[in-house]
């Protein structure tokens, strides 16, 4: 369920201005995908007056550093996304169950789902990750090919910005461990097209990171576990995006 990936860009990513979107949905495999990708955003998005709904797939319970099941974070990371949301001002959160590290083999049952769902919500603008997943991890492909398919199949006329990161960071990213790197994942890569200035944004993006503290031990990956990469992320004034289109 695969779609092509945006072209690198000719020139430097665009400033966007996120006044002209007015119901914005985000969708991602995990609780804390949203503040670590675009929370910033998704802040300055509701400070314009839109409607963001956060539409999370999965209730995250391999979220350990072993990676394996433990069905009390379900509860936990449940608390912990709604306590997110408030900070970053998101209107609504859905949390579905469709098994953490399992979405590869739910495709049907989640792409069902979501086309309702994006019926529903009839959103002006969609977020998600890119083709490559950002940093590989299989759900997060998973995600991207869904949402990429059903906006060519059922949703045409819907903007899709898939969370990218420009060379410098990505390299970042890459040499303290936080994102795995193959030809193929390279290959599906989004390159940003657009960015946005968070400015102020930024605290309440601080604060949502930090309301995710069953997270801590698991986000860091490699030399990550030392300084998480995602900690300048969260501090960075811009967020990267790629037009699907």
């Amino acid at each position: 369920m695969a779609g092509t990936p945006p072209r690198p860009p000719s020139r430097l990513t665009a400033r966007l201005d996120v006044r002209r979107y007015k119901n914005v949905l985000a969708v991602f495999p995990h609780a804390d995908d949203e503040t670590v990708t675009c929370g910033g955003t998704l802040r300055r998005f509701a400070d314009t007056g839109a409607t963001v709904t956060l539409l999370l797939l999965t209730a995250g319970e391999r979220g350990n550093p072993r990676g394996v099941v433990d069905p009390a974070l379900k509860a936990v990371r449940h608390r912990e996304a709604e306590h997110a949301a408030r900070v970053l001002g998101i209107s609504r959160v859905i949390q579905e169950d469709f098994g953490d590290g399992q979405l590869r083999q739910e495709t049907e049952r989640v792409a069902a789902y979501l086309w309702r769902r994006i019926e529903e919500i009839n959103p002006d603008l969609v977020l998600t990750y890119d083709l490559a997943g950002l940093d590989g991890h299989d759900d997060h492909v998973a995600c991207s090919e869904i949402v990429t398919s059903l906006r060519q199949q059922r949703f045409p006329n819907t903007p899709i910005w898939y969370v990218a990161l420009p060379a410098w960071l990505l390299r970042l990213v890459i040499m303290v461990g936080q994102v795995r790197t193959d030809a193929r994942l390279d290959r599906r890569r989004a390159t940003p097209t657009h960015r946005v200035f968070i400015g102020a944004a930024v605290v309440p993006k601080i604060r949502a990171w930090r309301a995710y503290r069953s997270q801590r031990g698991a986000i860091g990956k490699g030399l990550g576990k030392l300084l998480p990469a995602w900690l300048p992320v969260t501090l960075l004034q811009f967020e990267y995006f790629a037009d699907a289109a």
